[in-house]
């Protein structure tokens, strides 16, 4: 039991943020931490991969169709060594952590000024030989205020887990504000809020859209990542690069895309 808890701290340390690594990751490699966006999402599927801090790999394939958006995101870290509580040169032996989310979302336009996003993931962590089940849901209210801007609140991550072993992972969970603006080839998002433990946090991002790539910058407070993102169209087709940059030097990692719109 103790050897879970130790690397259960060691890899609290690792992903360095609010709790279950798998639902503050980002799903689109060019997306980032980008808060919102009011663009109408195009029927498709994308595939995402990324090696994540300390050879964490992360891969995440969504569906959207119709205003539905279905997808899987999963994390595995191997190669764990596992020591007790007497120090020793080399370790017991070694594991891997597993982390993993199912989703189905819905977005609902109720007329032109309001409409209404709904997530809920079903959530698997796995160490050691401990597991643990969970959910979450997601929720936002948004009113368009004109042709350039809209508001929106809501609440993200709302749900529980299981004890792993004897511990239970926190839920990244935030209430926020929200907010973006569409100006020329440009849109600005930005959303502020409190976690349960009144932590506030800042999440903003802006992008440059053209016919052909298009070109981001995000940040997000409580991770202490920044992103910086490109995407290219050709066809039906769409090749999504992220580069990541943690502000407390864990590393840089990248992630790649590949998103499909059929035509139908």
């Amino acid at each position: 039991m103790k050897k879970i808890l130790i690397i259960f701290f060691t890899l609290s340390l690792a992903f360095a943020g609010e709790g279950l690594p798998v639902l503050t990751l980002p799903s689109i490699a060019q997306n980032g931490y980008m808060p919102s966006s009011p663009v109408k999402a195009e029927n498709g599927i994308t595939f995402s991969y990324a090696n994540w801090y300390l050879a964490t790999d992360y891969s995440a394939i969504s569906v959207k169709f119709n205003g539905y958006d279905i997808g899987f995101k999963g994390l595995m870290s191997s190669d764990i060594e596992i020591r007790g509580e007497v120090p020793t040169d080399m370790p017991v032996g070694t594991t891997s952590y597993y982390n993993t989310a199912l989703y189905i979302g819905k977005n609902w336009e109720l007329n032109d000024k309001w409409s209404v996003n709904a997530r809920a993931n079903l959530l698997n962590e796995r160490l050691y030989v401990a597991t643990s089940w969970g959910g979450s849901l997601d929720a936002e209210v948004a009113r368009t205020i004109n042709v350039m801007g809209r508001v929106m609140v809501g609440v993200e991550n709302l749900g529980w887990m299981s004890p792993l072993a004897t511990v239970g992972t926190k839920v990244p969970t935030r209430y926020y504000l929200g907010g973006d603006l569409i100006f020329n080839f440009f849109i600005v998002s930005i959303k502020g809020g409190i976690n349960p433990d009144v932590d506030p946090f800042l999440s903003w991002g802006i992008r440059y859209f053209h016919p052909l790539f298009e070109i981001s910058y995000s940040h997000d407070s409580l991770q202490r990542v920044h992103h910086i993102g490109a995407d290219i169209k050709w066809k039906n087709f769409r090749i999504g690069y992220g580069q990541y940059f943690h502000q407390d030097g864990l590393g840089s990692p990248m992630m790649f895309s590949i998103s499909i719109f059929p035509s139908i």
